[in-house]
């Protein structure tokens, strides 16, 4: 998730920073959330699932979000702080969630498929956007660190991510998703694999509690 953001944009030594920089021109999609912008995406079908997570999650209202399509190696969604010179100190945090055309390592679009799953998949994005908030801008830039260089760490962040959809009032949308990743034929085993090591099981998501009369 964090691969395709991190950047040395300042002289070695200097600095690490978060910067995610927007494709030149890209198409704009108008959406009914007031913070939220869809670029290169056509499907209104992915824009509208989208729209339905981010209104029952209230604590992001006040933040910039983007939603964007574009090519992702290592994942297939991902939520990401956006991090530069023009807000890394003076505290205003945007985010964005990328998605890719297709389900890593498979041919299936994710214009097509069920509601429920897009639903779930943007729940758990959102998720990590939650567990950022209490983060400045610059210990996002630690907090990315750990992501990448330790695995127990990422594990626990996967977690949290999946625990805060569901007590957004998400689970069933997020058990149609991990189902989903697991029940499915995949090009090869690593996308599945790396599912099962770092993210929460079905039978661990199926014991929680939705909590979202109290959120």
């Amino acid at each position: 998730m964090w691969l395709s953001f991190i950047r040395l944009i300042l002289p070695a030594g200097f600095a690490l920073l978060f910067a995610i920089t927007p494709q030149d021109k890209p198409f704009t999609q108008i959406t009914n959330a007031k913070n939220v912008t869809a670029e290169n995406i056509r499907s209104e079908k992915i824009i509208r699932a989208f729209e339905k997570v981010v209104e029952r999650y209230h604590s992001l209202h006040e933040y910039q979000i983007v939603l964007v399509q574009g090519q992702i190696k290592e994942s297939t969604m991902q939520a990401q702080p956006i991090v530069g010179m023009d807000n890394l100190f003076n505290g205003v945090k945007k985010y964005q969630v990328k998605i890719g055309e297709f389900v890593r390592d498979s041919d299936t679009r994710l214009e097509d498929l069920s509601e429920d799953i897009l639903m779930g998949w943007f729940a758990h994005e959102l998720g990590h956007l939650v567990d950022y908030q209490p983060h400045s801008n610059f210990e996002m830039i630690e907090f990315g660190i750990k992501y990448m260089w330790f695995d127990d760490f990422k594990r626990k962040v996967e977690h949290a991510a999946d625990q805060i959809a569901i007590k957004y009032g998400f689970k069933e949308e997020i058990l149609a998703s991990k189902r989903f990743l697991m029940e499915s034929e995949f090009k090869d085993s690593s996308y599945q694999d790396k599912i099962k090591e770092f993210y929460m099981p079905l039978e661990e998501i199926e014991s929680l509690e939705t909590e979202a009369s109290g959120i």
